[in-house]
This record gives C-alpha cells, structure tokens and sequence, in this order.
C-alpha cells in the first residue's frame, strides 16, 4: 500500500470513529422501529402487548372491513407514536421511555389513580424516567376516530367521551387531523357563545343552560386537545403494510443520522485537505486554485463517506441491538455497524482494482486482510474483552466460548467473503477473468477454514490453561471477604491479574497503605 493509499485509510478512520456517536444513537433510535414491528425488545427481553406486525393478523369481516381496518388502525397509531418517541428519546439521550399502558404494569398515578395493565379505561401511553416509574402529567389517550377532522371533531364532542373530560385527560388525535379539529372547535366555540348572547337577551333560560353545557364540552375538549406523531394515513398503512411502515421510519432516522454526520463530516474533511494543500501551496507544489479545488473535493468526498457510513451504520446497529444474541447486542456497543461500513466500501474498491487488473491476486487478499478483517476483528474481540473485565470465572469462560463459536476472524471474513461474490455477480466479467475471481474465492474460503480452526483452539487452549486459576482465584476471594481477610483478598486478585497481564503495584494490604501515602500515581 502506497504513502497515498495509507493517508487515505488514516482519514478514513478518523472519520469512522468521529461517526461513533451518531450511529450508537441513531441506531439505537433504529432498533426501536424494529422493536415496535416484532413486539419484541430483546434488550429488556420483554414482549408487548401488540406489534406491528401482529396487528396486522387480526381478522376482518367482508362486510365490516373498512371499519376493522379504522379501528385496528387506532392500536397501529399506539405502536408507532410510541417508536417514535421512544426515537427521539434515543436521540437526545433523555433515558426516558413512552410506553402503552398495556405493556406496564399498573402504578399509582395523580389525583388517587392507577395507570397501567391490559385495557386502561383512561389513558393508552405514559412516558417513564429511566428507573421505569411513570413521570406526572405525560399520560394521555390516542383517538383515531372518524376519517375526516370534521367527523372526528363530532365523535369527540359525544357524550361517551365525557369520561375523559370529567378525569380532565389529554386526547392526541392524528398529526393531520389536528389543525382542521382545533379550527372546527374554535368555529364552533364562537358560533355557540353567539347563540348563548341571543338567547340570553331573550330569557330563554332553559335553551341557555342547554348551550353553556354544550360550551363548556366545547372549551374542555379543545383545551385537552393534542397532536399526536402519526398521521392517519399512516396508521393505516402500519396496520395494512406494517413492513413498509417500519422501513419508512428506520429509513427517515437513517438519513437524519446521514445528513447529521455529512456535516461533521465536511468539516473533518475540510480541516484535514486544508492544512494538507495549504502546505503543498506554500511549498509550491501546487497554485492557490489547485489547492482551492482539491479542498473543495476532499471535503465532498468526507461528507459523503460520514452520510454513507452514518446511515448504514445506524441501521446495522440497530438491527445488533435487537438481536436475540447476547454476544450480538455487546457488538452493537463498539463501533463495528461503522467498521463493516466502511470494510464494504474497501472490498468494493478493492474488488474494482483486481477485475480492472490494477492489482493481482495476493495483493487483493493483503488489502482485505489489512482494511476490513483486521478492523472487524479488533471490534468484535473489543466487545469479548470488555464484556469479560470485572466478571466472574464462569462468564469469562462463557464469553470465551461464544467467541469460539462465533469465532471473531471467521465471522468478519464471511462478511468479507460475500461482498466479494457480490462484486463477482453485480460484474460482466469475462470467463476466464471470472474463473480468477472464483479461485481467489476458493483460497479464501480454505483461509477462513483455516482460521476458524486456529482461533478455536486458542480459545480451547486458553480455557484449559487459565480457567482454574481464574475459578480459583475467585474462590479466594470470596473466603477472603468471608475472613475479613485483607491481604488474602489482595493475593488472589494479584494472581488474575497476572493472567490477564497487568501490572501490580501493591501485593498486600500494607503496600497498598504504602502506595496511598507515596506520592506514586494510583493506577487503575
């Protein structure tokens, strides 16, 4: 790899790791999309009530449809407010959580209420702190009634919704509906308060404490009245196409995740191809134009890479944190979603060199190795190593063998593999330049073997060398906490911390006595 190709990756790299925010936040904003379609969070391991995609399977009759599909319509609108918010929530990193009052369990609420269980009589979502307690003034009832704001500000006028107007509870009607219902309210407010003034000048008293009370539905309906996040004709979609729902809304996060990074991006990229050409200007390598344009390239190039790697990082990562795999959802915490990114990009252009013949055969495989194993590699034995500090011996020996079953070298090379059958595919290759890409194919299939088979045994020989003093060690310490006995404790935890290769700065609790009053650095 030449000087040029080297800064390249450098930039590169610096501008996936500038992304890492973006798409833990965004992704995670994702993952609740995917949630709200398959009813499941596998982070919590809780099921809902309803998903999207289980509301799609309830039954309709011929003859009622449309007015099945209306009112089903209305649990699809709980589902999808609820991953939006829970969206936005992600995003800004508030650690609150909406949720439907049928996914809680119940909890005391305002005013001697309890809000929660299967079928609230008043409220369908609440918003909770992060400790899962439900946080005052948020609950509130969705209604997607009528398929007009005219008719739906009739039903809400009905008197089998003075139950919420009485417990004075917040009704959210469709984003689209919202403006025509507050205008159809407002006409109807005044228009009422007119009638009332003529009939007071004419001492109709029993017409005017008919209209007052038809006034003050009015006034507490528009007073209670709220926007929800989701439009009619989404939610009818949601119960009709739930999948094309879920992907306009992971797509919509993906792409503010996109521009979001395209900007920091440009200005990375910029600052980087600034000091580079200003450099070459002042030593004449280049004119003041050059320089101008080469930025100017740069600097659209960065913007494009960030966007890319955001918004498919996003959506990768949200689909890891989802997953029914604890091994899977540790993953999602590293910057790998950004890493396999950015590894599709290098084997494309990688693949792109070979067919045109710019580079052969093990050079091809050294780039891959290089850019893409090598990285994804690091991130996936990243998230086995952090997952194993400050655990007992038998989840390390747990993470140690879903590493080998996973096995973090065969897995990055799979993905790697199959972009490469891709480029093969999506490219008019000759016969024989085709038969050279299979061949190269086929090596790598037998490296991938090969590697499996390596890492598989390093982990095997690893546990069966270090399991026992990892097990022993914290036997130790456990009497040790028992004995009230210091320098025991101290002892067993200096043996694993041998294993694990750290330095020890105190072996007893007299050299840790000595070390606090010494003026050497404590490190942790």
């Amino acid at each position: 790899m030449n000087d040029k190709e080297k800064q390249r990756r450098t930039e590169q790299k610096i501008l996936q790791g500038a992304a890492y925010d973006t798409v833990q936040r965004y992704g995670s904003a994702v993952k609740e999309h995917i949630t709200a379609y398959s009813g499941f969070d596998a982070e919590s391991g809780s099921d809902a009530v309803k998903g999207l995609k289980q509301i799609s399977e309830y039954k309709t009759s011929k003859e009622y449809y449309d007015t099945n599909i209306k009112q089903q319509s209305g649990f699809s609108a709980e589902v999808k407010a609820v991953a939006r918010e829970n969206a936005e929530h992600a995003i800004n990193g508030t650690g609150h959580k909406t949720k439907r009052t049928d996914d809680i369990s119940k909890q005391d609420y305002s005013k001697g209420r309890t809000i929660g269980g299967v079928n609230d009589q008043l409220f369908d979502l609440v918003e909770t702190d992060s400790n899962g307690m439900i946080i005052e003034g948020t609950a509130r009832q969705l209604k997607f009634v009528g398929s007009s704001p005219e008719q739906c500000t009739e039903r809400l006028l009905s008197s089998k919704f003075d139950k919420y107007r009485n417990a004075d509870v917040p009704i959210e009607v469709p984003k689209d509906f919202y403006d025509g219902v507050k205008k159809n309210l407002e006409i109807k407010e005044k228009n009422l308060e007119a009638e009332i003034k003529h009939q007071k000048s004419n001492g109709n008293t029993a017409v005017i404490d008919k209209k007052i009370k038809e006034l003050e539905r009015i006034r507490k309906t528009k007073e209670n009245l709220r926007q929800s996040n989701v439009t009619n004709k989404e939610a009818i979609e949601a119960r009709l196409h739930p999948k094309i729902s879920t992907a306009k809304d992971i797509l919509r996060n993906a792409n503010q995740a996109g521009l979001k990074q395209a900007a920091t991006g440009a200005a990375i990229g910029g600052g980087i191809s600034a000091v580079k050409n200003v450099v070459r200007c002042v030593r004449g390598e280049t004119t003041v134009e050059e320089s101008a344009s080469a930025i100017l390239k740069d600097t659209g190039k960065a913007a494009v890479f960030s966007y890319l790697t955001a918004f498919s990082g996003s959506v990768i990562k949200g689909v890891m944190q989802n997953s029914s795999h604890t091994y899977i959802r540790g993953l999602a915490k590293t910057n790998l979603a950004s890493g396999l990114v950015s590894a599709t990009i290098t084997v494309g252009g990688s693949a792109a060199k070979l067919i045109s013949g710019e580079i052969d055969g093990t050079q091809f495989a050294d780039q891959l190795m290089e850019c893409a194993v090598g990285e994804i590699g690091a991130a996936m034995f990243a998230a086995v190593s952090v997952k194993s500090v400050g655990t007992a011996a038998g989840t390390v020996a747990k993470i140690a063998a879903g590493a080998a079953g996973s096995t973090i070298g065969y897995l990055a090379a799979i993905a790697i593999y199959k972009e490469i059958k891709k480029s093969v595919d999506e490219h008019m290759l000759a016969i024989e330049q085709r038969k050279i890409i299979e061949k190269e194919c086929e090596d790598l299939v037998e490296m991938i073997c090969s590697y499996r088979k390596d890492m598989e045994q390093d982990v095997e020989n690893y546990l069966s060398e270090h399991l026992s003093v990892f097990n022993d060690g914290f036997s130790a310490m456990d009497n040790a906490i028992i004995d009230n006995d210091s320098d025991g404790f101290v002892m067993a935890n200096v043996k694993i911390q041998k294993l694990l290769g750290h330095t020890i700065q105190f072996a007893s609790q007299e050299e840790f006595d000595d070390l606090m009053f010494s003026d050497e650095a404590f490190k942790l």
